[in-house]
């Protein structure tokens, strides 16, 4: 239990965090971003393991290309829905996004879950 809601902090910092030190996203309102890394969290917890299990034999076929391309999806398309929140420039940068994300989940996963889940 801990675990997880230190994931979902984890993702909800992760944003801001990405802002300050990646060139090709952009902070515009703290608190908007903050925001996004909620609703990303949420998504992250209720509706990406539904898409994952749903997406199992083309992730398998591309050697898990289609997981990283769907978080990289969510986190491109979740600023989308909050005005004058994050600005990611292009969908390689929201790749970056989506893979600082996923190493601090794996970080979180690691050090308070015990064994690691796959991000």
């Amino acid at each position: 239990m801990l675990a997880t809601i230190l994931r979902f902090a984890a993702t909800v910092a992760a944003i801001p965090l990405c802002a300050r030190f990646m060139d090709g996203v952009h902070l515009i309102d703290f608190h908007n971003a903050i925001l996004v890394g909620v609703i990303l969290a949420v998504l992250y917890t209720l509706l990406r393991p539904f898409l994952r299990l749903v997406l199992k034999l083309p992730n398998f076929c591309t050697l898990g290309l289609v997981y990283v391309v769907l978080d990289a999806l969510l986190v491109n398309w979740v600023p989308k829905l909050v005005h004058h929140s994050v600005q990611i420039d292009s969908f390689l940068w929201a790749l970056a996004v989506s893979l600082a994300v996923n190493a601090l989940r794996l970080l979180v996963d690691v050090l308070f879950d015990g064994n690691a889940r796959h991000a």
